[in-house]
């Protein structure tokens, strides 16, 4: 799910995307996001994504049909007859393009695949995308990014971010899902062209997995909602969502250390006549118990990479043990805002701090990529006679960052006959919806 962003249309095959394409070969990549403003240029028009599906180090296959077309900046081959594409990366940073195993030509930069009839699709691992594929290197890797209409695009990410099979009540808080998501991939898509692509196909933006990732019910959403956008005072809006609240949002300054937060991301209670909203989640409420080496090794390996001011060499391996756990503040939500770690032997400790949603990640089990599922929590500690710690339970509410919609709670407020309206204002309140195109 997003953190934290005007537009232009590419087609498949002509047009706008040859405008754009040679600036692919000569811009460097941009990793920060644009302004975020409401996007006056479209006139009617939906734009186009591009999704970069993977990055490799030197190469990556590409499967193809019949009727594909490969197009570099300079000229155009038909791939009639081929079943594979197959791109390596030389030490120059341009590409060579074996098909079917031979080699065919070197490419430098970039280039785009298409079909000259749509239908259909191109296989790179175990998901199949449509449209055009841009295979691009930036001298250090392969891209490989999927060129997309944005409405198919979200058609493929909302059942990813809110669930497939939804029940009929809870149609208006997919919809709500589906302008979030909508007004998130416009934030992201960039003018002038600044980087190969727009959005990851993973957490780090929003889940695309291709064309096999499509719900009926999500795509009836995406449809009744096409063009739609959340705005706050002639701007795109800020668009998190999360899992679920546990009972009360949080404000994404606290949560990430930024500047003052939007006002419509201050943090709203979830509770409503007959409780929390989001109390029908299977993570509202949750506990996880470790024991002290299983933790020891946990913060020896996460809490570097939760804090900068924190190095692996000062969390030495032998004799250097778990001493205390506190929560020193809490953010207003009562999620912990400062925590501390003692970790040291009889004769010598210190004590180490995490923030915010770093918390969450230096509290994740080897093997998880998930953090913690919420700061939402307390600590229980339980000691041996010699006041060694011996294990530790978390009990904790909610999953995920706590910050924007809490997606249990939206659907909670659906059943409870809310529409996407009603349960966008709760959630951002003073924003509202707009139609761009």
């Amino acid at each position: 799910m997003p953190h934290g962003h005007a537009l232009s249309c590419i087609t498949s095959e002509h047009g706008m995307l040859r405008n754009r394409f040679l600036p692919l070969l000569i811009l460097p990549i941009v990793l920060a996001g644009c302004a975020s403003t409401l996007p006056h240029n479209l006139t009617g028009r939906e734009p186009s994504i591009r999704v970069c599906v993977a990055k490799r180090s030197a190469e990556l296959t590409l499967h193809i049909s019949d009727g594909a077309v490969l197009q570099s900046v300079s000229r155009r081959f038909r791939l009639d007859g081929h079943s594979s594409l197959k791109c390596v990366l030389l030490e120059d940073g341009s590409i060579d393009v074996l098909m079917d195993g031979r080699k065919a030509r070197t490419i430098s930069g970039a280039f785009r695949c298409f079909y000259r009839q749509p239908g259909s699709v191109f296989g790179f691992e175990d998901a199949s995308y449509t449209d055009t594929m841009l295979v691009a290197s930036d001298g250090e890797g392969l891209y490989l990014v999927n060129i997309l209409p944005l409405e198919d695009y979200l058609k493929n990410v909302v059942p990813n971010e809110i669930g497939r099979n939804r029940k009929d009540n809870e149609f208006e808080a997919v919809k709500a899902q589906a302008i979030l998501a909508r007004t998130y991939a416009l934030g992201k898509i960039t003018l002038p062209l600044a980087r190969l692509f727009d959005v990851h196909a993973d957490h780090r933006d929003q889940v695309f997995s291709g064309v096999g990732g499509r719900d009926a019910f999500s795509t009836r959403a995406v449809e009744a909602t096409r063009g739609v956008a959340l705005s706050f005072n002639g701007q795109l809006a800020e668009c998190y969502y999360h899992s679920t609240c546990g009972g009360r949002t949080e404000a994404s300054s606290l949560i990430w250390k930024r500047p003052q937060s939007k006002p419509y991301l201050a943090g709203v209670s979830d509770r409503g006549r007959a409780g929390d909203f989001c109390r029908i989640a299977p993570s509202y409420r949750w506990s996880e118990q470790y024991g002290r080496e299983e933790l020891e090794h946990m913060l020896r390996t996460f809490m570097p990479a939760a804090n900068d001011a924190i190095r692996p060499e000062d969390l030495p391996d032998r004799d250097w043990h778990l001493l205390d756990m506190n929560i020193i503040k809490r953010m207003p939500s009562g999620r912990v805002s400062i925590m501390q770690i003692v970790m040291g032997n009889r004769a010598r400790q210190r004590a180490y701090y995490l923030h915010g949603d770093n918390i969450r990640r230096a509290l994740r089990r080897h093997g998880n990529e998930r953090p913690l599922r919420s700061a939402l929590f307390d600590i229980h500690i339980d000691r041996d006679r010699n006041r060694w710690i011996t294990r530790v339970r978390i009990d904790g509410g909610g999953a995920g960052h706590g910050v924007g919609m809490c997606q249990w709670g939206a659907i909670g407020r659906a059943r409870a006959g809310g529409d996407a309206g009603d349960i966008l204002s709760a959630y951002f309140p003073g924003t509202a919806s707009k139609t761009l195109y």
